[in-house]
């Protein structure tokens, strides 16, 4: 029973980084798209983690756990990105440091309130690719005479 569980630890994790990584090229190429490089389109983590939860769904809760994993996946670029411009990495400093305890307060609420939103966008995708994949490939049900 221990494998089983490992096996399907390892396909979510599998699933999940999959949808991610895949959603990150997906991301940029919406943002350039639109023109811009600091607006994140959550229609590129969405998708990576559709394709998480269609790849992982044995069930609901494994394809929002691969879901989930995506968003994070996904989403920590824009998070790293967001808060290295409010840093001044790119451009120059937009934050003065002068009263440095309330402008860290602000990069951390930043860095927790977009990834938030990332693992929310990748339950979501992962909700929709497991009820995606429940339609596609329909289990079959085990009979009383089976």
């Amino acid at each position: 029973m221990a494998t089983s569980s490992s096996r399907r630890l390892d396909g979510i994790w599998k699933y999940g980084l999959l949808g991610g990584v895949g959603s990150i090229p997906l991301t940029a190429a919406l943002s350039a798209w639109r023109g811009s490089v600091t607006t994140l389109s959550g229609n590129g983590v969405l998708a990576g983690a559709t394709l998480a939860g269609y790849l992982a769904a044995n069930a609901s809760r494994e394809a929002s756990r691969a879901g989930l994993i995506a968003g994070v996946v996904g989403g920590a670029p824009f998070t790293v990105w967001t808060v290295g411009t409010l840093l001044g990495i790119p451009d120059g400093t937009v934050v003065v440091w002068s009263n440095p305890v309330p402008e860290v307060a602000l990069l951390l609420s930043v860095a927790f309130a977009l990834t938030l939103l990332s693992m929310i966008a990748g339950v979501i995708g992962g909700l929709i690719g497991g009820w995606l994949s429940g339609k596609t490939h329909p289990r079959r049900t085990k009979s009383a005479g089976n």
